[in-house]
């Protein structure tokens, strides 16, 4: 709103500024004077006629009716009777009223009609085009040259406003996509620098706003990555839509596997940024290798069902005639125990196919985690003091019980710990801690000091016919991650070459009474 230097008397003595806003009505009292009326007080000013007209229309809602000059913002009523006008602020108890000659009611009735629907637009757009229309219609209809100025200047400010809600609402609109997405989003200028984040960016990596702002993506991606990265981003600037996966690094250094789509920002049809919006896709490539580890899981399982008997029957035969031949045939003794020794592991085999092959019987019961654990050292313990290893165990004393066979969960921790010895060659120490993990899971760490497994080499683990022992078969591992499996648990690797291995084992707390045991069949 504009300002009036306005006196309380014709001399201009008393100068005082006021808001164009609370005049309600000007009066013409001689040629280049006017008396200036607020809803409670009385003003002089002076100045000339274009001035005058200039402000006015400059402001808006002015009808000029010979001698009377009325803020159509306020006109709360008019008699066309009595040719009176009702002048009101909104926000005011006292009212004036101003002289308006019957020939003017139609364009004051206009006005009045116009000023509705122009406040209307504060409670929303109209949903169809009937104000623009009659906007049009008045306005082609009006000869008065100043009442059509009147009408044009309410149609200028009617359409400035309707733009300016437009605006703001594309504006809350993006704004409620960005800040409410639930998938990361990153805005970057054309220099590749980053502009702005949206709060599930902030939350799924742990960066602050600091972080990010004015950066590149050099922090974010791998650096192996980053090229690939910069070719998908310049294929943007050129106005693709790429659509592409890649590994960004959360704030603690975790690597996230996500999906990513770029889009050019467009203004005035320019490109002036890039929109990245990204999905994380870890637990879906997670759930593929699940996927194809059970497909192998599967072929090994029929191939096993179709063979391992039939192994086994000669097997018995052989290992019966080499026992009667050592018992006969002096001086070979090495050679039949190095043939006795083979047997057995072709026979371990054999035994480990058929223990995913064949559908198990299996009782879950509540169980002491920690005493299953203890009695699984004492069975391991000679072996590891034979080749110079330490057990350290670490056991939470208030843990609750877990719901599970323990015949299986035993084999788990053998498997684990024979894995743990024989990659300390030269001894060393295997620590192993048991305590709770929130309220679902307790965790089993099992951490030794061996020679460690590369990076390439651990998300194969598990699979069958894969190992990295030198007789090893790949099986002991692949039958630890199903038994984990069964339970409703899960197993994570982690390793450094030359600094050891940790082998963590997460299995549900007991949902059922102690007295309540569950009899299961767990398929392959």
């Amino acid at each position: 709103m504009q300002k009036i230097p306005v006196s309380s008397d014709r001399k201009g003595s008393d100068i005082k500024v006021i808001s164009s806003d609370e005049v309600v009505k000007i009066e013409c009292v001689r040629d280049k004077e006017y008396m200036i009326h607020t809803v409670t007080d009385k003003y002089y000013w002076a100045a000339s006629l274009e001035a005058f007209e200039e402000w006015l229309f400059e402001e808006g809602f002015r009808l000029i009716d010979q001698m009377n000059v009325v803020n159509m913002n306020h006109v709360r009523g008019y008699d066309s009777r009595k040719g009176i006008v009702s002048l009101k602020p909104e926000f005011s108890s006292r009212y004036k009223t101003a002289y308006a000659a019957w020939i003017h009611g139609e364009h004051i009735v206009n006005a009045m009609d116009l000023l509705h629907r122009m406040k209307q637009l504060d409670h929303g757009l109209p949903e169809n085009n009937e104000d623009d229309e009659i906007f049009e219609a008045i306005l082609a209809q009006e000869e008065d040259h100043r009442f059509a100025r009147s009408y044009a200047m309410i149609k200028a400010l009617y359409d400035k406003k309707k733009a300016e809600i437009l605006l703001e609402e594309s504006e809350l609109r993006y704004k409620s996509l960005f800040e409410h997405n639930p998938d990361p989003i990153l805005q970057f200028n054309l220099n590749g620098s980053i502009t702005n984040a949206n709060p599930a960016f902030h939350q799924v990596f742990g960066y602050s706003e600091t972080d990010l702002v004015g950066k590149t993506v050099e922090r974010l991606v791998l650096p192996e990555c980053l090229d690939f990265w910069a070719e998908q981003f310049e294929q943007t600037q050129q106005g693709a839509t790429p659509h592409f996966e890649i590994t960004f690094v959360r704030s603690n250094g975790q690597q996230v596997e996500l999906s990513v789509k770029n889009f050019p920002i467009f203004v005035n049809k320019k490109i002036a940024g890039v929109y990245t919006i990204a999905q994380d896709i870890s637990e879906r490539k997670r759930a593929e290798e699940m996927l194809l580890r059970s497909e192998k899981l599967s072929v090994v399982g029929q191939m096993a069902a179709g063979v391992a008997h039939e192994i086994r029957n000669p097997l018995t035969s052989l290992k019966g005639f080499v026992q009667l031949m050592q018992s006969k045939v002096n001086g070979f003794d090495n050679y039949f125990n190095i043939m006795l020794e083979e047997l057995d592991r072709i026979n371990f085999i054999v035994s480990e196919f058929l223990v995913i092959a064949k559908p198990q019987s299996v009782l879950f019961q509540p169980k002491d985690a920690g005493m299953i654990l203890h009695n699984t050292i004492l069975l391991l313990n000679s072996q590891a003091i034979i080749n110079n290893v330490d057990l350290l165990t670490e056991i939470d004393p208030e843990l609750p019980l877990i719901n599970c066979d323990e015949n299986q969960i035993k084999q788990v921790f053998i498997n684990i710990l024979n894995n743990s010895i024989d990659s300390m060659p030269d001894g060393g120490q295997i620590r192993i801690e048991l305590k709770r993990l929130g309220d679902r899971y307790i965790v089993i760490r099992f951490t030794d000091q061996g020679r460690g497994i590369p990076e390439e080499r651990l998300p194969r683990l598990g699979e069958p016919f894969y190992t990295t022992k030198e007789k090893g078969t790949g099986l002991g591992l692949m039958v630890t991650f199903k038994i984990i499996e069964s339970h409703g648990g899960r197993m994570n690797i982690f390793s450094e070459v030359g600094k050891g291995t940790t082998v963590e084992v997460m299995l549900p707390i007991a949902a059922v009474p102690a007295d309540k045991p569950v009899l299961t069949e767990v398929q392959p």
